[in-house]
């Protein structure tokens, strides 16, 4: 990975260029360490679904213990999905911030006009 902070690109197709690899990295990064999350959770709330079906069909829950087994995997299942979206949104931006610094940084070293000062830290770490 490019040390951002040295990152000169000479024109804009070494900019995009560049780019395209943090964003790439970036998402990489981000799919490693939730991929295993979300198939957890998802294989977690199949398995308490076939489970719960098992024991209504050979008599061991009630039909309405089953039926409050069921709606609270439902509402697991809802928090699931609310949290796949929030992870998506920390994606997103994580990726916004990873294209603005090396815009930023790349606009920096090459005129040293700081347009991102949020982003681009030029007391010398990227």
């Amino acid at each position: 990975m490019t040390d951002l902070s040295k990152f000169d690109p000479e024109n804009v197709d070494e900019l995009i260029n560049e780019l395209r690899n943090q964003l790439g990295n970036a998402s990489i990064q981000w799919w490693n360490s939730n991929q295993e999350l979300m198939g957890g959770y998802v294989r977690a709330l199949a398995e308490a679904s076939i489970q719960t079906r098992t024991a209504l069909e050979s008599n061991k829950i009630s039909s309405r213990a089953a039926d409050v087994l069921m709606h609270n995997q439902e509402l697991a299942f809802n928090q699931t999905l609310s949290y796949s979206k929030y992870i998506s949104y920390v994606l997103a931006q994580k990726l916004l911030d990873t294209a603005f610094s090396g815009i930023g940084w790349g606009i920096f070293n090459r005129t040293g006009i700081n347009l991102f000062p949020g982003r681009v830290n030029t007391s010398g770490k990227a």
